[in-house]
């Protein structure tokens, strides 16, 4: 091992030989005193080992009680100086009492580490004279002063405790501490007996309590650890009965808990184990989770516990925190004798989220009252228009966090997967749905500030053969003919662009797409967002207009323009996107994540808040807004006979949309959409709400998205 030595001390003499004690005969014991400090300077352990007494020396196979080899001399001195980084070692004040078989020194040393910074000690030496030569008594006092036989030096990390993720005053993710039974072992009088008494009680084999005790501290020796509400009272009752038990609650280790369980699953995620298949693939993980870290900030192992999805893993590095360290020396009986280096941890950052927690229990009960069977499905974004702030959200059906923390079992999890609600899928940011009629929305918007109609234009209705229409401006057409909706009572009078909205007509927006044309229609929907994914706190899946390579047809043209052909979306990014409509033609960035923050006694500290910015500017003319609001107030008006009369929200005007896609080859079921918002209302009270449900394309069903909606677009919720 190479260092920078620094040495204060002028040897007598230059060394010809250290290969053994009685090898090369030193003329005084202050000699090899100073000759064995040099050596141990410059890293020339076994030379130094050279020269120690025959009492202090193990050179046979077997262990020998305060005797060391030369492999452990070297070790011990080469691990403790790593561990500390320990680069120069400097001896001064060297004072010698010289007799005729004794010899003794007192010396001062300072080891430079790197992580302790000058580690001062005083230590004093024997040499002895073994056969007229002059060796050194040693003891691990000479590398500490404290140090006694049976001792070693330990490096134990210090964990910083992982930030909390909370909203609105609740804990929805926090740290809490565990309930550990543990083992004292200087207690324990027959180990055998205490392991096959402790083991049925904790479910535990008798191997892994013996492996549980060898990791001792201080006489503690934590054999398992419990959430609050996983040990019993008989249990613990009688394990206290056991000699050398103890049961601690809270102090010997902490997990994550989800106080909330189910609640914003798929928005917090969880935590877990390093996520791999192969030794390539963890080292690939921990490398990506380590870069930019370095030791001191406490490196992730194979035996790190992060963020597996949603926030947990978005901000894995901010909730993280810095991992403290101790170096320490440990005693035989596993007590702390000396603390050579403390670092103390600096805990993760906390995560404040916009949401209203009283909301979101609001949501989960009524779509928990409203939704029923495997055969419903669904994902609900509640936010501010005009800042972009979530205030609720839901993928339905959703799954107990706490799971997958406490270890789900092979049956939970083959349950979960099974399930054909598919509650592991994140509906609200990663399924993609054709938009159904809220496109309609966009296509009347882009007809107005396109001049390609106007609220004059009507659809000559003589075109329409028992609710069909097949074009004839466009060539011969080869596709099938283009369905309108059903509608409540037949239209009277000419069919404009406010009764295409009421009863939510295909074949107006087919046809104000086809004169709207391709380009314009792509180009506008573009800027719109139709092709670029969202960003948010967490991954949003990218939106498409039509699939890769596809050639362009006027028939999926006019398609697009309700909201069918090939048009996918998110959920979220269209609540975002439809939100242009209520903030005068600009979408916020939409957000969760009102702020980070560390705790710093009893205040909090801001680290980083969110910054309120727009994704997209102007997508919709102030012209085309004012024309189309009143026209979808009529839409949920429960004197109409529009496609959302059902609404019948009390306290407030919604404008809004309705849209349904079918789904599967045989139409059985359908995509089912809400989208409206408040209109009239001061800023803070300002809400859209987007309810997409997956359902039978039954008529019982249609009403659902209503019962949601209006719950959560009530004034006073």
């Amino acid at each position: 091992m190479k260092r920078i030595v620094v040495v204060s001390l002028i040897l007598a003499f230059i060394i010809s030989c250290a290969a053994g004690c009685s090898s090369a005969p030193q003329r005084t014991g202050r000699a090899v005193i100073e000759t064995f400090l040099q050596l141990i300077t410059a890293g020339e352990y076994a030379d130094a080992y050279a020269l120690l007494a025959s009492s202090s020396r193990n050179d046979g196979e077997q262990t020998r009680a305060n005797r060391v080899t030369q492999k452990e001399f070297t070790d011990k001195y080469t691990n403790i100086f790593d561990a500390l980084g320990i680069s120069a070692v400097e001896y001064s004040n060297l004072s010698v009492t010289n007799g005729e078989i004794l010899c003794k020194a007192t010396f001062d040393a300072v080891y430079t580490s790197g992580v302790a910074g000058d580690m001062k000690n005083s230590f004093s030496v024997i040499a002895t004279r073994e056969g007229g030569d002059w060796c050194i008594e040693w003891t691990p006092a000479l590398i500490f002063p404290e140090m006694e036989w049976g001792d070693t030096v330990r490096v134990a990390t210090l964990p910083a405790e992982r930030g909390e993720i909370l909203s609105d005053g609740s804990l929805l993710a926090a740290t809490v501490g565990t309930i550990s039974v543990y083992a004292a072992p200087s207690k324990i009088e027959d180990q055998a007996l205490f392991v096959a008494q402790v083991s049925p009680l904790l479910g535990m084999t008798e191997e892994e309590i013996q492996k549980a005790l060898k990791k001792e501290y201080n006489d503690v020796a934590v054999l398992k650890q419990f959430y609050s509400d996983e040990l019993s009272a008989s249990a613990a009752e009688q394990l206290l009965l056991i000699t050398g038990v103890g049961i601690d609650y809270g102090n010997y280790g902490v997990q994550r808990e989800y106080p909330y369980g189910s609640l914003l699953a798929h928005l917090i995620g969880y935590v877990g184990a390093v996520p791999s298949s192969s030794k390539e693939e963890l080292e690939a993980e921990l490398a990506a989770l380590n870069e930019g870290r370095t030791k001191l900030d406490g490196l992730y192992t194979s035996d790190s516990i992060v963020g597996r999805l949603g926030l947990e893993k978005q901000y894995e590095q901010q909730l993280r925190g810095k991992d403290g360290e101790l170096i320490y020396i440990r005693t035989a009986e596993g007590t702390n004798r000396r603390t050579l280096y403390r670092l103390d941890p600096v805990d993760g950052y906390d995560i404040e989220l916009t949401v209203d927690v009283e909301l979101q229990q609001r949501l989960d009960e009524v779509m928990d009252l409203v939704l029923f069977g495997d055969t419903t499905a669904g994902a609900v974004v509640v936010m501010n228009p005009l800042t972009g702030a979530v205030q609720a959200l839901s993928s339905y059906p959703s799954y107990d966090l706490n799971l997958f923390t406490r270890g789900i079992s092979g049956k939970e999890y083959s349950a979960l997967l099974n399930d054909p609600a598919k509650p592991l899928i994140n509906r609200v940011t990663q399924g993609l749905y054709p938009p159904g009629s809220t496109m309609k929305a966009f296509t009347g918007a882009a007809a107005l500030d396109l001049g390609v109609l106007d609220t004059e234009y009507a659809f000559d209705d003589s075109q329409i053969d028992d609710d069909y229409w097949t074009p004839t401006e466009y060539g011969a057409w080869i596709w099938t003919p283009i369905k309108r909706t059903h509608v409540n009572y037949p239209i009277s009078g000419p069919l404009n662009m406010r009764k295409a909205f009421i009863h939510s007509d295909n074949i107006y927006f087919a046809n104000a797409a086809l004169l709207i044309g391709w380009e314009a229609f792509e180009d506008y929907m573009e800027a719109i967002g139709f092709t670029e994914s969202i960003p948010f706190d967490i991954g949003v899946a990218q939106p498409q207009l039509v699939n890769e390579d596809t050639e362009m047809s006027f028939k999926l043209l006019a398609d697009s323009g309700y909201g069918q052909g090939e048009i996918l979306v998110t959920p979220l990014q269209l609540a975002a996107m439809f939100s242009a409509l209520a903030n005068g033609g600009d979408i916020a960035v939409p957000y969760v994540v009102e702020g980070i923050y560390q705790e710093n006694g009893v205040k909090y500290d801001v680290v980083k808040q969110h910054a309120a910015r727009l994704w997209k500017e102007n997508v919709i003319s102030e012209a085309a807004i004012d024309t189309i609001t009143p026209m979808l107030k009529d839409v949920v008006n429960k004197e109409i006979n529009g496609t959302g009369r059902q609404l019948r929200v009390e306290n407030c005007v919604v404008a809004a949309k309705t849209g349904t896609a079918e789904i599967g080859n045989d139409k059985s079921r359908e995509i089912s959409w809400f989208v409206g918002y408040r209109t009239g209302v001061s800023d803070e009270d300002a809400r859209l709400v987007l309810v997409m449900l997956e359902i039978p394309a039954d008529t019982k069903y249609t009403t659902l998205k209503f019962d949601i909606a209006r719950a959560m677009l009530e004034l006073n919720t």
